[in-house]
């Protein structure tokens, strides 16, 4: 039996190059560890319906962790975790970041939002291939029917120093309320309290009955970090920042330079 059972990957950086592709040679070595019967699990601040599409594109099933561990579910896409931003909280985020140069989305597990069409929605569906809804986002509950619930703000501006100044600020205005971090230099995330990438890999290894030790995390930034600190072996790219490799057991090469599919290739 492998030493392995699960491998929890994040995306951006880590299972995409620097073209937001995946090689085949990627695609080549997540088949060959899940024909050795190891788990590869998408975790990553991307929705259901983006991993889902990345599934399908490395002929994979298995479980995710979506929006930075909001909300996990199970290789059925059954709910087996979920955090939502309460509304109150959403609402007052909104209105917090209006009153700011920060551009925004609001993702739902359902769809995604946005004020008015801009440079940023043009970017988000280049990026996932999936069209949001332009609609004014401080009228919430009119937007959101049935059992669609807010799971993530994400906040952008091309001043990685404004991200620096607003991140500080939000985080000290919402603390205790919503946790705010930064996924990427240029974002922004606002989730509900006590949600990270951990908590996804936590709820798989509950749901699935692994241990720790028998779990791989493998990413690139800092948000990654939790999800490091559940797994056995932490594996960090060599494009990540020196702050979250000092959190790895093992670097492995950058997304550049084909270091998932290098990681994978050696596990088997």
């Amino acid at each position: 039996m492998h030493p392995y059972s699960l491998i929890c990957c994040d995306i951006d950086g880590t299972l995409l190059d620097s073209d937001h592709t995946i090689s085949e040679r990627t695609k080549r070595a997540v088949r060959a560890v899940v024909g050795r019967g190891i788990a590869v699990a998408l975790v990553s601040g991307r929705s259901p319906q983006s991993l889902t599409l990345l599934q399908e594109e490395l002929s994979l099933t298995g479980p995710l962790g979506c929006f930075n561990g909001a909300l996990s579910l199970d290789a059925e896409q059954h709910i087996i975790d979920e955090q939502p931003i309460d509304y109150r909280s959403a609402l007052r985020a909104l209105d917090e970041l209006a009153h700011t140069e920060l551009e925004f989305f609001l993702y739902t597990n359902e769809s995604w939002y946005v004020q008015a069409h801009n440079r940023w929605y043009d970017s988000e569906v280049a990026l996932t291939g999936i069209p949001g809804t332009i609609a004014p986002l401080r009228e919430l509950e009119s937007l959101l029917e049935g059992d669609e619930k807010p799971f993530k703000l994400l906040a952008m501006h091309r001043d990685r120093f404004y991200i620096t100044d607003m991140t500080g600020e939000l985080a000290a205005h919402f603390a205790g309320r919503l946790n705010i971090f930064n996924s990427h230099p240029l974002f922004i995330e606002i989730m509900a309290p006590d949600v990270d990438k951990g908590r996804s890999v936590r709820a798989f290894e509950e749901h699935y009955q692994v241990t720790r030790d028998r779990v791989i995390a493998i990413g690139d930034y800092y948000n990654d970090i939790p999800m490091f600190q559940a797994v056995g072996l932490a594996v960090a790219m060599g494009n990540a920042p020196p702050g979250v490799q000092a959190h790895a057991h093992q670097i492995a090469p950058a997304n550049t330079e084909e270091g998932l599919a290098r990681f994978l290739e050696s596990l088997v």
